[in-house]
């Protein structure tokens, strides 16, 4: 097979600047020595010549912010901790973690990102790795023992990388609201009344048909029985769930089949843990506050990631999987 090349025009592109430094042949040298290793593991033998320099200038990004205290890794990790009081998603963190320095799980992590990838257009395909695949593991403990080899000579860039080559943090900034809560004496909205006292207070209604759920909209919301009144656009759905809270009248469609809710006539666990997690990776799926609430109260025991742990990976990281793969609809309205 035809050795890849990393050339410095792309090294440079990925830091984000167009000029060169003292540095960069260096780190550009080792990431050659990267991409030797990724050549060699099974999980890149299904990748295009791009993707494997893409990992391979990523991991030595990694390493030449470690190195410097600065640039995308410091600002992502910083701002991780900030969040969540922990330097990494996935991984337990040993007294062996040391934040200053080189770690094999932020090497796993990196490559978690160049694997997971969330959708750019409507139509694409979202992809979650499995942050605890073997064949990344071990690739993860080589580079890292290529990068403690070469530790003591790599050199300090004074220019900082941008942390766009790890994640947005702009992702990491959106602040966490509570959920809207219904409180004594408040002012409700007509449909949420009306809803509340349907239900005898439980927040949550689920409808199997479209059918069903406009008998619900003129028998007890009291709406205008005229087609263009009936949200006609919900016509071809299924499984509706409907979320009276202090904001408003929520309407979810395709989502109900995952609520374990004993007043949920259209629970199904295992369409639940077969595509459930699509609540938390593809965009508009499900309105968040109505994650939020389903997660709050325990709703969702069977949905999972589609991979072997999948479950305990989506229930112990999944505001930060939310966040990561949702985007603008993390919290958006």
């Amino acid at each position: 097979m035809k050795q890849s090349r990393i050339y410095m025009k792309r090294w440079l592109a990925a830091n984000e600047r167009s000029k060169q430094v003292p540095t960069d042949t260096w780190y550009l040298h080792f990431a050659s020595q990267l991409l030797l290793l990724i050549d060699q593991s099974p999980l890149y033998c299904k990748k295009s010549e791009t993707e494997r320099v893409d990992a391979a200038i990523s991991l030595a990004l990694y390493f030449q912010d470690c190195i410097a205290q600065s640039g995308g890794w410091k600002e992502f990790s910083d701002a991780y901790y900030g969040l969540y009081k922990s330097y990494l998603p996935f991984y337990t963190l040993t007294d062996a973690y040391t934040p200053d320095e080189i770690n094999v799980e932020d090497l796993s992590f990196v490559q978690w990102t160049l694997f997971s990838r969330y959708a750019i257009f409507e139509e694409d395909e979202v992809i979650v790795q499995n942050p605890h695949n073997p064949n990344l593991l071990a690739l993860s403990q080589e580079a890292y023992d290529l990068m403690d080899a070469s530790f003591e000579e790599a050199p300090i860039c004074d220019e900082p990388s941008s942390p766009i080559w790890v994640m947005g943090l702009d992702l990491l900034e959106m602040p966490q609201v509570p959920l809207p809560e219904i409180k004594p004496g408040m002012q409700l909205k007509k449909d949420v009344e009306n809803c509340l006292a349907y239900s005898k207070g439980e927040p949550l209604l689920y409808f199997s048909v479209y059918d069903e759920l406009c008998k619900f909209f003129i028998e007890e919301l009291k709406w205008e029985n005229k087609n263009e009144s009936l949200l006609p656009e919900l016509k071809n759905e299924r499984n509706f769930v409907i979320y009276a809270n202090a904001k408003g009248m929520l309407i979810a469609p395709n989502v109900s089949y995952c609520f374990c809710d004993p007043h949920n006539p259209t629970y199904n666990a295992a369409n639940a843990a077969d595509r459930g997690f699509k609540l938390f990776t593809y965009p508009g799926a499900c309105p968040f506050d109505l994650v939020k609430y389903g997660m709050a109260k325990g709703l969702f025991p069977d949905l999972q990631l589609p991979f072997p742990g999948g479950k305990e990976v989506l229930h112990d990281n999944w505001d930060f999987i939310a966040r990561y793969f949702l985007c603008e609809y993390y919290e958006g309205e």
